[in-house]
């Protein structure tokens, strides 16, 4: 029969605490013995040993390999970052601009909802998008044809700090064709579907702002003091809830400030989304949302915009306005 040895263990949960008891002679051997949680005195012998070291290895490797995912996730980021950056640096020679009285290219957004505008054919534009809980998200557009542009966009959050890494489900898509190019009289008219939604995306797919999904959207320039570009359209997102779906209008203006800045502002009546504060919502205040925007051409393809959105704080749970940073790269291929 095997010589039993008693440890007296006193520990503290979850770390596990060694003892040492020195026996008399003739009573066992010297054992380490090591716990995973606190127990009562007892004793133990090599089998029961054994199974205790074995748990322990166990959840050891397992808590290594969950670390060791969560550092992969993260270099991924990095990596996909790095990409991004790469992409962005290589033709710069023959990059276009999208901002102020010198801009080559129209605008396809005013702050979150979409313009009249499109890419030229030939033309590609990749947009990165920086928000609250450290969110990213990347949108890649091209343009095959005359007045027809394709893309996807994707977006996750979490991906800086200890916190969860939340991506969306399923990619967003988005086309857009202007069958009716402006005229001196008569604004450009365009057609789309974008699912993209816009800030932190939740585990039930939803956005903070509703994608604007299948959306008419027109355009008009006049030349008042530089380019002033007003621009309105109706949009039905398939996002929210089949209760709570419902045509929603939304109307915006641009204003050129200088030779490479332009300024932005946008209302989105937000009747689809139930998540704002409507007239006779929860503070009885002016529902939909009200976004700015304030966009700087530094030339070799690059845009860089500071978002104001929200400024009404009509979403619920907003305390101040909802800061996002935009970079977009343009360029042909």
């Amino acid at each position: 029969m095997q010589p039993m040895f008693r440890c007296n263990v006193i520990a503290l949960s979850p770390s596990p605490v060694a003892t040492r008891d020195l026996l008399p002679k003739g009573e066992g051997e010297q054992r380490l013995c090591i716990l995973p949680f606190s127990r009562w005195e007892k004793s133990w012998d090599e089998g029961e040993t054994l199974n205790v070291m074995t748990l322990m290895f166990r959840r050891c490797v397992r808590h290594c390999v969950q670390r060791c995912a969560q550092s992969a996730v993260r270099l991924c980021g990095l990596l996909v970052a790095s990409l991004l950056l790469t992409v962005l640096f290589l033709p710069v020679l023959r990059a276009q601009s999208a901002a102020g009285e010198q801009a080559t290219i129209e605008s396809r957004t005013i702050v979150d909802m979409p313009t009249a505008g499109v890419l030229p054919k030939g033309r590609y534009g990749l947009e990165v998008y920086a928000f609250g809980e450290s969110g990213v998200m990347v949108d890649f557009s091209i343009a095959p044809l005359t007045n027809l542009n394709v893309g996807l966009s994707y977006s996750g959050a979490g991906l800086l700090g200890n916190s969860g890494v939340v991506f969306q489900g399923l990619p967003g898509f988005h086309v857009r064709w202007r069958p009716l190019d402006e005229t001196r009289t008569i604004p450009a008219v365009l057609v789309g579907l974008n699912t993209q939604g816009r800030g932190f995306p939740n585990i039930n797919g939803r956005f903070q702002t509703h994608s604007p999904g299948v959306f008419v959207a027109v355009s008009k320039n006049f030349a008042l003091w530089g380019s002033l570009a007003l621009h309105g359209g109706i949009n039905y997102s398939f996002e929210p809830a089949l209760a709570d779906r419902r045509l929603n209008a939304y109307i915006g203006l641009e204003k050129t400030l200088g030779s490479i800045v332009s300024l932005t502002a946008e209302y989105n009546a937000a009747f689809d989304n139930p998540y704002t504060m409507r007239y006779t919502g929860f503070n009885g205040g002016f529902g939909g949302l009200l976004n700015f925007g304030v966009r700087v051409a530094t030339g070799k393809g690059f845009t860089f915009e500071l978002q104001a959105r929200d400024v009404l704080q009509n979403l619920r749970g907003s305390a101040t306005l909802y800061r996002t940073l935009r970079m977009e790269y343009i360029a042909a291929f």
